[in-house]
């Protein structure tokens, strides 16, 4: 099938949604221009279901899941023994596994998922090794990198309320170190069941096939009960937050960031465009104007971070050597008040959407893509989002961009993070 094919292709409803008697969500997306096939397995759950004294839990589980198949019995191994490649991630929200392989794997990779969801398994020998696994990551990706707990920083800085002031993998080595086999045992059992979980296969399937298979492995396991959790929200944020850091930094760095709207709200989308406007690519504002052009940082970004719930607007910068950092974030604040006062000119915005689509077709392309795409889009309650979320991108106009970054991008409500060498 040609690319031009493919990208029609996707512009139509090609999946099929179905639910098992014991709340299991199950998404068939039939693809024939492959002969792969993809099982993605979507849990409800992430780092802000764990209590604040015991983070850490829902990625420490993550890497549990692949000893959770019995004694004997190496996930990973049997995976590649068949020829199939799998992995896995944790976000705040969910976790989210998944297996790729030729279709004639496809009764292989349903039956492993299934039986890793159907019982608790893990030793505590298991439980052991792969707590030390995530306490050598933390050190390796937060602790040896001099600029590593930058995000363990301005999450709690600018989060005072909600359960995203602590990161993904913990708080610090300490509370992984604490985490108790019994928390393990209690987590799978609140929240590794099918009613808590949503199976996608997509690839070169029979919808038919794929129900076959998904209620032989999966109908016999014990429901339980969605995860409903509520967070504490964020109040709005009425004065400026500041911390600075003295240390061994390569390069002064600073961070800023300022609260966004929900993920599934309009301003979220106006949002998106705007950071992809001031960061993303060599001809955006901030790397053309501040980096190439007035040479004050070496490096530049601006993000907004994708969570369900309320997220960040993120700048983050590391200064050019003898730059000083009151100039610097002068530059950037002069930079957004030219952008939210004079607007987008049309050539940019015109770019910026092509450049959207672009992405956002490519994203579709491939049976992971599908897979990762459609249990996340179910997860948010709408798997059609997979199939018309650029339209959402498409109805925005350049004044409401540039009305929601004033609305949310202003100096007396940002987070600022400094990190300074010594002398």
């Amino acid at each position: 099938m040609r690319f031009e094919e493919k990208l029609n292709h996707l512009t139509h409803k090609p999946y099929h949604r179905s639910t098992l008697p014991n709340g299991l969500t199950l998404l068939c997306v039939p693809d024939d221009s492959t002969r792969m096939a993809c099982v993605c397995i979507l849990y409800r759950v992430g780092s802000r279901d764990e209590h604040p004294d015991k983070t850490g839990i829902a990625h420490l589980f993550e890497h549990l899941m692949f000893s959770n198949c019995g004694p004997g019995i190496d996930f990973d191994e049997v995976m590649q023994n068949a020829g199939a490649e799998g992995n896995a991630f944790t976000s705040p929200d969910t976790t989210q596994y998944y297996n790729i392989a030729p279709s004639s794997c496809l009764e292989l990779m349903i039956q492993m998922e299934a039986i890793r969801m159907e019982g608790f398994k893990i030793s505590k020998k298991d439980f052991g090794i792969q707590q030390k696994v995530v306490i050598e990551e933390f050190s390796e990706h937060y602790l040896n990198n001099p600029y590593g707990l930058f995000s363990h920083l301005i999450m709690d800085l600018s989060y005072k309320n909600h359960p995203y002031r602590w990161p993904v993998i913990g708080k610090d080595r300490e509370q992984i170190a604490a985490l108790k086999y019994e928390d393990a045992e209690e987590f799978y059992h609140r929240y590794y069941h099918p009613s808590n979980a949503i199976l996608v296969v997509s690839g070169h399937i029979q919808t038919a096939e794929v129900e076959a298979l998904a209620e032989k492995y999966f109908g016999n396991i014990r429901p339980g009960i969605r995860n409903e959790n509520s967070y504490l929200q964020e109040p709005a944020q009425s004065t400026s937050r500041m911390k600075t850091l003295e240390g061994s930094y390569p390069e002064e760095a600073l961070y800023m960031a300022f609260h966004a709207p929900a993920r599934k709200t309009k301003e979220f989308y106006c949002l998106d465009m705007a950071t992809d406007i001031l960061a993303d690519g060599k001809s955006s504002l901030f790397y053309s104007i501040l980096r190439k052009e007035k040479m004050l940082f070496s490096s530049i970004d601006c993000y907004l971070t994708a969570t369900t719930d309320p997220g960040l607007i993120l700048i983050e910068g590391k200064l050019q050597q003898g730059v000083r950092r009151e100039e610097a974030e002068t530059e950037i604040w002069n930079l957004l008040y030219k952008l939210q006062s004079e607007g987008i000119d049309p050539h940019t915005w015109e770019k910026y959407l092509n450049k959207n689509e672009t992405a956002y077709y490519f994203s579709q392309v491939g049976v992971i893509n599908q897979a990762l795409n459609y249990s996340y889009a179910e997860w948010l309650g709408d798997p059609d989002l997979v199939l018309h979320e650029f339209e959402n991108y498409r109805a925005l106009n350049k004044e409401e961009v540039t009305a929601a970054l004033k609305k949310y991008v202003q100096p007396e409500y940002g987070n600022y993070l400094y990190m300074i060498p010594k002398d």
